[in-house]
């Protein structure tokens, strides 16, 4: 990309900037919590996440990428880690996280069909819409996003997922899926954490829901891992697809399910591996 791809862009977001209330952009920087980077810092941000949230597409990667340049020499070095629009977010212990940025060096689903990478490719370009509506749903309920860089799952992730259920089939005698109809059936390509206070939980998840319908999302649905006494994971999952088709999940936490899931979670993965014997399991 050239510096007239960066210029032209960077025309095309202060347009966009006269033609937008200022009380909306100010909405954006109270919900990604960027209030102090000093007020003209704030705004451009914010303009550019509103640009990229609501015109991010499959088909203008580059238009993302020039919002990153444009911003790195002219607002704040948390751009340096902007991806595809990703948005940026203070969580609850004040460090600035790009959603979805942890998939950035790693999108690529190697040795799988160019169908399987278009799935995730679109699911990637869904994101940064998708996350600015959660992140307003987590600031109305006065709840919080956690781990928001891993809004996006990494193609290594997918592709481990791939593995496993290729090899459950066969061991089980059965012909395995194509790799492009594990990704399309996967419903957490996109996935979120919420955080509430733990006596709170019920209410919470039914204000979120409420939220996401206000929206325009539609309830796929509900399954409460609290319901599973046997289990060492605990928490609400929700799944859900946007007004544009795409899926995706949110887990509900509370600080103390996060951080018990946080402290076996090696051990599960171990558990879940093709490799680990039953002995071992």
């Amino acid at each position: 990309m050239d510096t007239n791809d960066v210029n032209n862009y960077m025309k095309k977001v202060r347009r966009y900037l006269k033609n937008t209330k200022l009380n909306d952009l100010s909405r954006m920087i109270e919900i990604t919590k960027m209030d102090n980077l000093g007020r003209g810092k704030a705004f451009l941000v914010a303009g550019v996440v509103a640009w990229s949230a609501f015109t991010c597409s499959f088909g203008n990667v580059n238009s993302a990428s020039a919002a990153q340049l444009g911003l790195m020499s002219t607002a704040t070095a948390l751009t340096d880690s902007m991806r595809l629009g990703g948005i940026p977010y203070r969580n609850r212990n004040g460090k600035v996280v790009i959603s979805g940025s942890a998939s950035q060096g790693d999108n690529i689903l190697e040795g799988c069909q160019q169908r399987a990478q278009v799935a995730y490719n679109m699911a990637r370009a869904n994101e940064p819409r998708i996350t600015m509506d959660m992140l307003d749903i987590a600031n109305r309920l006065g709840t919080s996003m956690e781990g928001l860089e891993y809004s996006v799952k990494t193609a290594s992730s997918i592709k481990s997922k791939i593995d496993r259920k290729t090899n459950k089939a066969l061991e089980a005698g059965e012909t395995p899926k194509q790799d492009f109809e594990y990704v399309s059936e996967t419903g957490d390509l996109l996935r979120y954490t919420e955080v509430v206070n733990h006596d709170e939980m019920a209410d919470k998840v039914r204000d979120t829901v409420a939220l996401l319908e206000e929206k325009g999302y539609t309830l796929d649905e509900i399954d409460n891992k609290y319901l599973n006494k046997d289990g060492r994971y605990k928490a609400v999952h929700l799944n859900a697809t946007s007004p544009s088709g795409q899926t995706f999940e949110i887990q509900v936490h509370s600080q103390e399910t996060l951080a018990a899931s946080r402290a076996t979670h090696k051990m599960y993965e171990e558990w879940r591996a093709p490799e680990t014997s039953k002995e071992r399991k």
